[in-house]
């Protein structure tokens, strides 16, 4: 789930999306009133939301705000699954805006477009100036096109190829090929220097289907949540063991995330002084943070604390460093290390202040459950409900820092999540319970 500025605005019914959408542009006061329709009419999938967005596509505006309104319609339109749009849709991939017919052969990917014609045109992209072949290669793979893997190898080997469409490549040939001797390629790219590069890596993962590779992505510097994607798409058996792989080992060495467990990549001019180490933890490079950990982890544990404290202030404001910063806390609390104010900390971040998906809610709950398990007990029916707790990562954190509890109180609590709508939250309350 991510976040979106849109949802910080006032909320827009049906009918009033609709009616922004079939207005013509000189009645409409903001062009970003089209985006913030279309936008909204996302929450409402239905034959009258599907037509007022095929006609709201079919019009042409050369306004930026208006173009990138149609590629979210275009997109709403794939998630919404709607069919009869692939032939629209498909009409704009000869467009001379490389975004829109990015979106394009994203969305006949979502729709499983079968139309021969279609995938022609899909293909012809490989062969032409086109400054996005990863999503082509990407909607070939997912579409099971098999006709251009002489192309996708050759791109594969390319030394001007960038990684992100080798990595696509690698993937194609693995799913569509066979030829699972490029696994080690793929391994290979979650150690990439550039970050986005190792994101792409993980989604390449998936397109190739192999869950062999899981051991090596958990120890990956990537956020938890591309992890926690990689393991909810590759596993799609029902059961917790599969190819000598603990599916719940895995979720639960993502959840504790502990910096020592992972394959961090040597980073230059890395200074080993305290308040660098600590600057490091409001970097969005997920390797240097986790580098930065093991690093603050061989200073004398009290001063760590004395400058985690005194940067708390600052870092409360930035999610990202916040996630970071009680990922530390946590270590402390590990060797018995904290303060008072240590559980106020947890309240702020656990209050409804912050979306239930920030990536920290995890640690909170797992801090909570050491420092004061009167107060974790007390929130189990609140973590349960899905109403409250929807992410259910956060369910699962509840059910992993019970793990560890007396045999009566956390056999009791566990059935509360026996009927959890996600299945690894209810393979974990099995587990608990049983």
């Amino acid at each position: 789930m991510q976040s979106n500025p849109f949802n910080n605005l006032p909320k827009i019914n049906k009918i009033d999306a609709i009616n922004i959408l079939r207005r013509p542009i000189s009645e409409v006061k903001l062009l970003a009133d089209y985006y913030k329709a279309v936008f909204h009419l996302a929450n409402f999938p239905c034959e009258e939301s599907e037509v007022a967005l095929l006609d709201f596509i079919k019009h042409d505006c050369e306004k930026l705000e208006y173009k990138i309104a149609k590629r979210k319609a275009i997109e709403v339109l794939a998630n919404f699954g709607c069919k009869k749009a692939i032939q629209t849709i498909a009409e704009f991939l000869e467009n001379d805006d490389d975004y829109l017919v990015e979106t394009v052969i994203w969305s006949l990917a979502k729709l499983k477009c079968n139309d021969i014609d279609i995938i022609n045109k899909i293909c012809s992209k490989l062969y032409k100036q086109f400054n996005n072949k990863r999503v082509v290669i990407q909607t070939l793979t997912h579409l099971g096109v098999r006709k251009e893997i002489d192309m996708i190898r050759s791109l594969s080997r390319d030394k001007q190829t960038s990684n992100g469409v080798k990595g696509a490549s690698f993937a194609a040939l693995i799913k569509l090929a066979g030829e699972e001797d490029k696994l080690t390629d793929l391994k290979k790219f979650l150690r990439l220097s550039n970050q986005n590069d190792r994101h792409c890596a993980v989604q390449d993962i998936i397109n190739a289907g192999h869950l062999s590779v899981l051991p090596d992505l958990i120890k990956a510097p990537l956020s938890p949540s591309f992890k926690l994607q990689a393991i909810d798409s590759l596993w799609i058996n029902e059961v917790v063991l599969c190819e000598n792989i603990n599916l719940l080992n895995c979720i639960d060495s993502v959840v504790f995330d502990d910096p020592r467990n992972i394959d961090t990549l040597e980073v230059n001019n890395f200074n080993k002084d305290l308040s660098f180490l600590i600057e490091q933890l409001f970097h969005t490079d997920f390797n240097r943070c986790y580098h930065s950990i093991k690093e603050l982890l061989k200073f004398p544990l009290d001063k760590v604390l004395y400058y985690l404290n005194n940067n708390w202030d600052r870092a409360k404001s930035d999610y990202g460093a916040i996630y970071f910063f009680i990922n530390v806390y946590k270590l402390l609390l590990d060797q018995q290390l904290y303060d008072d104010l240590l559980l106020d900390k947890v309240g702020f971040l656990l209050s409804n202040n912050w979306p239930d998906y920030m990536k920290f809610k995890s640690s909170a709950i797992q801090i909570l459950g050491c420092l004061n398990e009167n107060k974790f007990y007390n929130n189990m029916i609140y973590f349960s409900d899905e109403s409250h707790t929807p992410y259910w990562k956060n369910r699962y954190t509840a059910l992993l820092v019970l793990q560890n509890k007396q045999i009566n109180i956390k056999n009791k609590f566990a059935k509360l999540f026996l009927n959890d709508s996600h299945r690894f939250v209810r393979f974990k309350a099995k587990e608990i319970s049983t």
